[in-house]
């Protein structure tokens, strides 16, 4: 009996690893930094991201020097990407294949020569240049070209009590390409409204978007909202609009029922920017669900678990018949070697 309880207790014990996903082995010291290595052209020397004043039709070089500032060896990827707006109103530089947005200019993605990304392995303290060959358009433009060269890499994981967190750090360089000096005004354009649910909020989503080649810093958003006897206010700040990009701009809403929802939003930025927009949305009760279903947490497949509780079950199952069945064959060669003793 005390072997089937031993028996028994390995496969209870082995449960919990058979739904284990993160490595809990000891991990070595992994981190890395980067740095730009400015050209020439360089319009303000001071800063660390690539602001050039570019030439038509001429190559451009853009260097970093990545660092593993670790004990261990590291793997970093570099990639050249285009800038975007993300839905919170802040610019974003790490979708690999995120294009622009009604864009009369060249991609920075377009004016690489050759691959966009590399991956270079270093070794603990060693450091290694990567460079990006970008031809500058034919001829000149006015705005700017937006990008940056985004490199990311897995590092010293994040250790709990239980478990082991793998972490990756991305770091990233913009890269603006200016040809004449003439100056762009944003142009900020409202689309559409729908009612949305974020982070287990509800509320209305407004789609936005700059079809101008220039970029909005410091952007203030202040909204108000009539619902039914309502007034709702909303207001946000150190806001970054992309060139040529379209995002969802998520407002949420307290109490969040059906009706008809007036909403006037001005944003204000950098160098005079200000523009007012109007919409008006109307929101039935099966929005109304449809968003709260959205907002309930998403149900856990329990197919996996299923399958993990029928091996169990089989596992144990297994264990009794072994053990039934090498029980009563020890009984059985025990009275056959009593009944053997007998006979002499």
């Amino acid at each position: 009996m005390k072997k089937l309880i031993v028996f028994l207790s390995m496969f209870i014990f082995a449960i919990p690893l058979l739904n284990q996903t993160t490595k809990v082995e000891a991990a070595g010291d992994k981190s890395y930094s980067i740095q730009s290595v400015l050209p020439d052209n360089q319009i303000d020397k001071n800063e660390s991201y690539f602001d050039l004043k570019v030439e038509p039709n001429k190559d451009q070089t853009l260097k970093i020097i990545i660092f593993n500032t670790g004990s261990k060896s590291i793997k970093v990827t570099a990639e050249v990407n285009n800038a975007y707006t993300a839905d919170s109103a802040t610019i974003g530089y790490d979708k690999y294949n995120k294009s622009t947005y009604k864009n009369d200019l060249p991609e920075l993605s377009s004016l690489v020569e050759g691959s966009r990304k590399q991956t270079v392995s270093l070794k603990a303290g060693e450091s290694k240049e990567v460079s990006f060959k970008v031809k500058s358009p034919d001829k000149e433009y006015k705005g700017i070209i937006l990008g940056g060269v985004t490199t990311i890499a897995n590092v010293s994981p994040t250790k709990s009590k239980n478990l082991n967190i793998q972490n990756q750090v991305r770091y990233v360089k913009g890269v603006v390409l200016r040809s004449k000096d003439d100056a762009v005004n944003p142009d900020m354009h409202m689309t559409d409204a729908f009612p949305k649910a974020v982070s287990g909020s509800k509320g209305i989503a407004f789609r936005m978007d700059n079809t101008a080649p220039i970029n909005i810093n410091d952007v203030k958003i202040k909204s108000n909202i009539k619902h039914n006897s309502r007034d709702l206010k909303y207001h946000a700040k150190n806001l970054q609009i992309a060139p040529n990009s379209q995002f969802d701009y998520f407002i949420p809403i307290d109490d969040f029922t059906a009706g008809t929802y007036k909403a006037k939003i001005t944003l204000t930025g950098k160098n005079g920017f200000k523009k007012t927009f109007t919409k008006t949305i109307s929101v039935s009760k099966t929005d109304v669900k449809q968003v709260e279903k959205q907002t309930q947490p998403a149900k856990q497949n329990n197919f996996q678990w299923i399958i993990i509780l029928v091996g169990i079950v089989i596992l144990i199952a297994v264990a009794l018949w072994m053990y039934l069945y090498y029980s009563q064959r020890n009984d059985g060669n025990s009275k056959h070697g009593k009944s053997t003793r007998r006979r002499k």
